[in-house]
């Protein structure tokens, strides 16, 4: 990926990550609520896995956001 390009994988896993420790709930309670194992979520809060859209949806339902604030940078 170039210098200029938006890493979105990191971004949402980083908004993924902060929401989910505002909630004050584990990697371990996310995973289940989402119907995912801990360790694909651990690799969507690091950036390094590319989830799909259904699991987005699932992340945003269970974080009670939008799906569309995943993708927030702010």
């Amino acid at each position: 990926m170039t210098k200029n390009k938006i890493n979105y994988k990191r971004i949402v896993g980083q908004r993924i990550k902060g929401l989910r420790q505002e909630a004050e709930i584990s990697q371990e309670v996310l995973s289940e609520r989402c119907g995912i194992y801990r360790t694909y979520l651990s690799r969507i809060e690091s950036g390094s896995a590319n989830p799909t859209l259904l699991v987005l949806v699932a992340l945003a339902d269970s974080l009670g956001v939008q799906p569309a604030e995943l993708l927030s940078n702010d």
